[in-house]
């Protein structure tokens, strides 16, 4: 499991300990809602089929405690669009060579190769995002409540 620690969570952690257990409960369910939703806002960006928006989750942990993450079984490429990829190749599993289909309506054709080389891909955090956006957040959460 990646544990994402983003900076300003101890001075949180702090003002955290300060509230009656009731309100703590419903500002750790509010910053979690923070995060889900602004998790869900980035990871929409990179939706094709709608498997990785579909997969991201928000699940209790416990009595007190919340967990932000994917399902792997319906997003596996979930952690390399997060955190990017080196440049690799990509070779066939089970046949000769790999098959994609290029141009469209009456000009498609097929394109065949032995391996192809992905340029790799930056990433992007959103997870991280998410959880730098509901600390931002924490002083509006606490003194609504």
């Amino acid at each position: 499991m990646i544990e994402i620690k983003p900076e300003g969570i101890a001075e949180v952690r702090a003002a955290f300990k300060k509230l009656v257990p009731e309100l703590q409960q419903q500002a750790l369910n509010d910053l979690a809602q923070v995060a889900f939703d602004t998790a869900q806002r980035q990871v929409d960006t990179h939706t094709q089929t709608g498997a990785l928006a579909r997969s991201l989750r928000l699940r209790p942990d416990g009595d007190d405690a919340w967990i932000i993450d994917h399902d792997t079984q319906h997003a596996p490429h979930a952690v390399f669009v997060h955190w990017g990829t080196r440049a690799h190749d990509i070779r066939p599993r089970d046949k000769k060579v790999l098959r994609w289909t290029q141009g469209g309506g009456n000009r498609t054709s097929y394109v065949f190769a032995r391996f192809v080389r992905h340029p790799g891909y930056e990433g992007d955090p959103w997870l991280v995002t998410a959880a730098e956006e509901a600390i931002r957040q924490f002083d509006r959460i606490v003194s609504r409540l």
